[in-house]
């Protein structure tokens, strides 16, 4: 394979998405991105790559007008030293409301059990290192989400790296909601605003109210529980439903952190960052987070850096150069078979 292209793209049949709630494909499509040097002898890690809420699945696409791909930034970064050369796996984690939180939900799938899954075909299709320890799980917002969830219950993964997560939800989703259900309104109601999903283009409002929708389905624990039901809030009277409220706070990292500390604490390496102003206000999340990780003792690495929420995948190669630390052997042949 000393030819092997920059990316390939993986089709295969998910076990535990077949015959999910929501009736989406069970059939998959992991785009893995090859490090600089792979040759399908030599051994390297993986970083897992969990894209946000309504993004395409995928890190080959240019994020923004301006530079080259995600894919394209990390491999450069890989190539002359700036981050250590792994390979790249993006899972196809998203749903019919736009994404999964990368959770087992009642009401979604089994989203949480397909990472799983991949990261098993991923070891058997690629020259890996296939133990914990060599494995990261990162990403943005949802896909941040993603990762500290990854980390806290899943045996999977050594490093976790969490760009702009949701975390505090009441930072990060209550702040959301009143647009969102002047937005929901504005469509007739959620299935109104469910049946515009195929109509673009889609403005901001129209994805928070969606990511809004999704959220709520993520969260329940019913399968029967229908979109409306499944808000903090009645769609139309704004009415507060402290039941559904406290379902969703069950799934915030900073929630979760008293019963996972330790699976945490254990990680090679677990990194926050988020913009400064981030225009969801996880950046409140994020410090309620470091916070309650320094107050159980958990090591980590807190950043903020200029911006919001978008535009910042410049940050990206800084924070996977970390993984020099957890990756470095002291011999020569690093990552070798």
């Amino acid at each position: 394979m000393n030819d092997a292209p920059a990316a390939v793209l993986i089709d295969h049949d998910s076990a535990c998405l077949r015959g999910n709630p929501l009736g989406d494909p069970y059939h998959r499509r992991i785009e893995v991105h090859l490090p600089p040097g792979y040759d399908g002898v030599r051994r390297f890690p993986v970083v897992y790559w969990l894209p946000g809420f309504g993004a395409h699945p995928g890190l080959a696409g240019r994020a923004l007008a301006f530079g080259g791909s995600v894919a394209d930034r990390l491999r450069r970064a890989m190539a002359d030293g700036r981050v250590p050369p792994a390979l790249l796996a993006v899972p196809d984690c998203t749903t019919a409301y736009g994404g999964s939180q990368y959770l087992d939900s009642a009401a979604s799938g089994r989203y949480a059990s397909y990472l799983a899954e991949v990261v098993a075909e991923v070891d058997r299709r690629f020259a890996t290192r296939p133990e914990p320890a060599w494995r990261a799980v990162a990403g943005k917002s949802s896909g941040g989400y993603g990762a500290l969830v990854a980390g806290m219950t899943s045996e999977l993964f050594g490093a976790v790296i969490a760009f702009s997560p949701d975390a505090g939800f009441e930072h990060c989703y209550l702040p959301l909601l009143p647009a969102a259900l002047d937005t929901v309104r504005a469509a007739g109601g959620v299935e109104g605003l469910l049946a515009r999903r195929d109509s673009g283009p889609h403005d901001v409002p129209f994805m928070v109210a969606m990511s809004i929708v999704a959220m709520g389905m993520c969260y329940a624990d019913d399968p029967r529980i229908t979109p409306s039901d499944a808000l903090p809030c009645d769609p139309r009277t704004g009415l507060f439903r402290d039941d559904v409220w406290q379902r969703w706070l069950t799934h915030d990292p900073v929630r979760m952190l008293p019963a996972h500390a330790g699976r945490l604490a254990g990680l090679g390496l677990l990194h926050l960052s988020v913009g400064e102003c981030d225009d969801y206000g996880m950046h409140w999340g994020v410090r309620a987070l470091h916070a309650a990780l320094d107050a159980h003792g958990v090591p980590h690495v807190h950043r903020e850096h200029e911006g919001g929420h978008h535009g910042i995948e410049y940050v990206f190669a800084e924070a996977l150069a970390e993984l020099w630390r957890v990756w470095r052997e002291p011999e020569a042949g690093a990552c070798a078979a």
